[in-house]
Order: C-alpha cells, then sequence, then structure tokens
C-alpha cells in the first residue's frame, strides 16, 4: 500500500498511544533525565490516555487529527508529554490531506511535528526525545523514493529510532552513568512500534495492560540536577491564541515547555516558586488546571526512603517545609477557590495574593475538600513504598476532608488494615504540632500502634489560640454576620479564637486592643504551664514574619522555652483568620 485512509491513521495512532501506556513501569525506572524522579512512563501515560479516551475519529484528516492534538495538550504532563502533545499540534497542522494520506503527506507532517517539538523548548537538549523525532524525520526523507510501500518505509525508520534510542546513553552524562536510555526517547520509540503495528492490523486489545520488563538495576549517584524543587504546569484557555510565554518564566526556572493549541495551551517549567509563575501567567488567559509535582520528594521516596510508614497530612496542618522533608510527610494540598479560579493551597499561591486576588475580584477565597479519586490515586502511589500509611486529618467539624480520606481508604482497608486515619480535632499549628509529634516517633523507630496511641493522647492535651488581628475575614467568611461585624469593628473588639474539644470553632477570649489580646494568651500559657505543663508549643503567622518572630519571643520569655517550630500559615487559614494574624499551639504533658 503506498496510501492509508485518514480512518486508518487515527487507529495506528491510537494503538501507538496504548504501546506507549503499556510500558508506563518500564519507562518510570530508567528516567534519569532532566531529573531522576522516575514519573516519564507515568507523564506519558497521562497524556496517551486522553489521545485514546478523548479524541474521536472525525469526517476527515484535519479535524481527526485536531482532535488528537487537543486532547493530547489537554492531558500532556511533564517534559516528555508536552513535547509529545506539541509533535501531534505540529503533526496536526502539517498535513493537508482531506482523507487519504500518502508517503509525501506524512512525512512532511513528520518534519512540521519535529519542529513543533523544538520551538515548544526553551533550551533543547539532544539525546533526548527530540533526537528520535528529528531520526524517524530524517529515515522518513532518505528513504522516501526507496520504498513502494507506506510500512516498509516506516520499518526502516523505525530501525533508525531504535539505533538512536540506544545512542542516547553515551549523548548525556547522566545517562552513561546509570546505564540507560533516554526514558523520553524511548517513549517515542514505543510509540512509533504501536504506530507500525497499528499499519500492519496488529492492535491492542483492550485486556491488556502495563508490561513489565527486566531491566539492570540502575545505579544512581548523589542527584545533584535538581537545580529547581518543582516540576510545576499549567493548562491556560483564552479566546485568541495565546502569545509565547517561555521568555516570561525563564528567570524562575528551567526546563520550560510550552505547547500551543488554537485556544489552549499547556506550559511545564522546573521552579522553586510555583506561585509566582501562575501570578505571572494570570493576566494571558483564564489557568483552568494546576499540576505541581515535588520531585525532591518523589527522587527521595524511590532511592532515599527512611522508614516503612509514611504519614500523609493536608496542608492544613502547619508545618515548616524543613520538617515534612526530614519526616519524608506526604502532603495534600487543599484547593482554594477565588472566584473562578482554583489554586493549590502553598503551593501555587502566597497568602498575600490571596489577599490581593480577594480584592481585586471582590470574592472572599474558600476552600474545597479533595476528591475521592485523587486521594485513592495518593494512597495507590505510597502503597507501593510504604508497609502503611498514617494519615492525620483537619477536624472532621471543620471540613469534609476527614471523610474523604476515610471513603477512598475504604478498599484499601478490605484484607490488611494498612491506612489509619486519625482526626485531629484541630487545624493549622495545632494539627501540624500532632503530625510533628508522629514524625519524632516514626524517627525513634517506633510501630504504627505507638504513634497512633500516643497521638490520641496528644489531641486531648492539644489546644490553639488565634489572636485576630481584623474582623473582615470573619465577615467576609459568614462566621460573623455583617450587622455584627460592624458593631465589633466599631468597639474595637479583638477576639482570640480556639477549637473546643470537637474542634469547632468559637471564641476563647475576647478583647479591645492587640495588646490586652497578647497578655491574655500569655497569662493563659504561662498558667497552662505552672498546672498542667506545656510539653510542646508552636507559631504560626498569616502573612508577616517580624509578627510571628515577635509573638514567638514573648512566648518564649514567658515560658522560658523555646517553641518546637515557627511557621507561616496555609492559606486556608489565612483567608479565615485575616491579615496580621497569629497563633499558638500546645500539647500539655
Amino acid at each position: 500500500m503506498d496510501t492509508i485512509t485518514h480512518d486508518e491513521l487515527y487507529v495506528s495512532l491510537i494503538n501507538g498511544a496504548k504501546e506507549v501506556m503499556n510500558n508506563r513501569l518500564f519507562l518510570n525506572k530508567i528516567n534519569v533525565f532532566p531529573v531522576a524522579d522516575g514519573d516519564t512512563g507515568s507523564n506519558l501515560f497521562s497524556t496517551m490516555y486522553s489521545i485514546v479516551h478523548h479524541s474521536e475519529l472525525k469526517e476527515n484528516t484535519k479535524t481527526t487529527l485536531e482532535s488528537i492534538a487537543d486532547s493530547a495538550i489537554i492531558g500532556a504532563r511533564g517534559n516528555s508529554g508536552l513535547i509529545f502533545a506539541q509533535y501531534f499540534q505540529g503533526f496536526s497542522e502539517g498535513i493537508t490531506a482531506e482523507t487519504v494520506i500518502t508517503k509525501e503527506d506524512f512525512v512532511s507532517a513528520s518534519k512540521n511535528g519535529m519542529e513543533y517539538a523544538y520551538q515548544a523548548i526553551e533550551k533543547p537538549v539532544e539525546g533526548t526525545i527530540l533526537t528520535t523525532m528529528t531520526v524517524f524525520h530524517d529515515a522518513l526523507s532518505k528513504e522516501l523514493s526507496h520504498h513502494e510501500t507506506f510500512d516498509t518505509l516506516l520499518e526502516t525508520a523505525f530501525k533508525n529510532v531504535e539505533i538512536a534510542v540506544e545512542n542516547t546513553t553515551d549523548q548525556l552524562k547522566v545517562l552513561k552513568q546509570s546505564s540507560v536510555v533516554d526514558s523520553g526517547a524511548k517513549g517515542f520509540a514505543y510509540f512509533i512500534k504501536g504506530f507500525l503495528d497499528g499499519i500492519h492490523g496488529h492492535l491492542i486489545s483492550k485486556d491488556i495492560t502495563e508490561v513489565e520488563e527486566i531491566i539492570p538495576a540502575i545505579q544512581h549517584h548523589d542527584n545533584d540536577a535538581f537545580n529547581y524543587r518543582y516540576c510545576t504546569e499549567a493548562l491556560i484557555e483564552k479566546k485568541s491564541d495565546v502569545a509565547d510565554l517561555k521568555s516570561l518564566l525563564s528567570d524562575i526556572g528551567d526546563s520550560i515547555v510550552q505547547v500551543k493549541g488554537k485556544t489552549k495551551t499547556r506550559l511545564h517549567i522546573h521552579t522553586n516558586d510555583p506561585a509566582e509563575m501562575f501570578k505571572r501567567l494570570s493576566d494571558h488567559g483564564s489557568i483552568v488546571e494546576q499540576k505541581v509535582d515535588d520531585m525532591v520528594q518523589q527522587y527521595d521516596r524511590i532511592h532515599n526512603r527512611k522508614y516503612k510508614t509514611v504519614i500523609m497530612t493536608d496542608s492544613i496542618a502547619d508545618l515548616p517545609q524543613e520538617l515534612i522533608d526530614d519526616g519524608q510527610v506526604h502532603v495534600v494540598n487543599i484547593s482554594l477557590l477565588v472566584g473562578d479560579e482554583s489554586y493549590l493551597d502553598k503551593l501555587t499561591v502566597s497568602n498575600e495574593r490571596l489577599f490581593d486576588l480577594a480584592k481585586s475580584k471582590k470574592s472572599h477565597p474558600t476552600s474545597s475538600q479533595p476528591t475521592i479519586k485523587s486521594i485513592e490515586n495518593a494512597y495507590h502511589y505510597l502503597l507501593s513504598y510504604y508497609e502503611n500509611v498514617v494519615v492525620f486529618s483537619v477536624a472532621q467539624a471543620l471540613s469534609g476532608t476527614y471523610n474523604v480520606f476515610s471513603k477512598a481508604a475504604e478498599k484499601f482497608n478490605e484484607n490488611k488494615q494498612a491506612i489509619h486515619i486519625i482526626d485531629t480535632k484541630q487545624n493549622s499549628v495545632a494539627e501540624g504540632l500532632i503530625v510533628w509529634q508522629a514524625i519524632e516517633n516514626l524517627k525513634a523507630n517506633k510501630s504504627v500502634d505507638e504513634i497512633l496511641s500516643d497521638a490520641e493522647k496528644s489531641i486531648g492535651k492539644s489546644k490553639i489560640l488565634v489572636k485576630i488581628n481584623t474582623l473582615d475575614n470573619m465577615i467576609a467568611s459568614g462566621r460573623l454576620s455583617v450587622r455584627a461585624g460592624g458593631i465589633a469593628k466599631k468597639v474595637g473588639l479583638k477576639p482570640i479564637i480556639t477549637l473546643d474539644e470537637n474542634g469547632e470553632g468559637g471564641i476563647f477570649k475576647i478583647a479591645f486592643q492587640p495588646e490586652r489580646a497578647l497578655k491574655k494568651i500569655l497569662k493563659h500559657m504561662k498558667h497552662i504551664n505552672e498546672t498542667k505543663g506545656i510539653k510542646h508549643y508552636a507559631v504560626t503567622y498569616v502573612d508577616d514574619p517580624l509578627l510571628g518572630k515577635d509573638f514567638a519571643d514573648s512566648l518564649k520569655d514567658a515560658l522560658n522555652k523555646e517553641p518546637e517550630y515557627i511557621t507561616k500559615s496555609s492559606g486556608v487559614i489565612a483567608v479565615g483568620a485575616g491579615i496580621g494574624a497569629v497563633a499558638v499551639a500546645y500539647i500539655t504533658e
């Protein structure tokens, strides 16, 4: 055959996507570039899954390929996933055939796909998926006149791709050190293999799942490739074409990739400041999706795992990042909604930015609990590395997050209690302090039962006191009526907020000046320390680190004891407590 129909092209492209999906685990295992976070296979799986399940065979070649390209952009994840999506975008724009595709049409489209892939990247690197895309096109172009049939042309080009994949080991130092090929390049080879099988009529059945391959153990060296911590992505939607945004982000990260469709664009960057990225992108369209992966934590979980049990909590638990890292804690970042925009707590928006957005949009930010599916995915991921998961949830009385944690755990606990969920009946730094204690117990090699027992005892001995600087947020959130709030503001009311033994919020004390509120907190803390003994305490602040430090210094002087830590609060706490708020939590002896 010297031509193929557009429906044969579609079926073969879908077959190629399935071939990549079926080799997810292998691609994860050999992933060491650009960072060894073991997720290239998963990222490509997401991209191909979107193509397989969301693209459609249309009435002609152009609309069919547009469907594939759009689906790829929506599902694209990671460097290789975004590069692949841009390849499909270029391929779809580079073909003009109505329903019958010649070899010449295909070669031209492959060239366009290759060029689009290179254009997507700020700093292209050879020895990667880009190289195999180039080799594929060059082989097609060179061999075009030597083959009468479509399949023999593809077979020759595929052989060249396989050789190029093997050669990547010697092209990049990190690949040579680990004695592996580039995972993205290998993913492209899998795609071409599946595509060629599709042309031959050898279609992958729906029954086939992931393929495990036997590979040599990868020797991982000290990883100095983490110039940046977070693999961050945004999907932007705009009525008109989105501008080239790579230069907008070049000073805050690397590995920048932009995949551009007609009205959607997906941006990928490795950065230490996801919140700054989303702040800069906010003027260039509607951000409809956000993703942030902690590459350092992913790497440590695979290669530097400390324990057989992992602690999991929500982002409302206020803990410094260094303590989270030390305990290898898995944090579920709660979604924050401002108008029609959604952000990830502690990751894609700062507390200061939340206040600015609320003011500009005239909309009070709200939080939403995670989905059951997202938590099931987290459990599945963690249980592939750990024997047990101990989950510490924000107070059930305050949020449905505890119920989501519990519901998602049901199918994992049918045969064995592997996931243990605790309602801390606290929030903010009080929840964080209970998690901190669990980390200390984990480091002390205590059993799961001992960790759970100590946590339950501490919950009954814990308390949080929040010093509010403004009532505006309590009024905006509906916790205080506009009328009552107006009267309280007029007389200068400065309430101290706490949670009761069931996790319900309420007023602990009332003051009419910030200084009086501080004195009442210090007086209470001294009394508790003298009568019961304060075993541990910690401090958090909403937006002003100097206020946090001054508050901690006052507590230190009153108790003659250092706090376990001082940290910035979550956005969830910030939108409720307001600008200038500080809080202390303690656990008694």
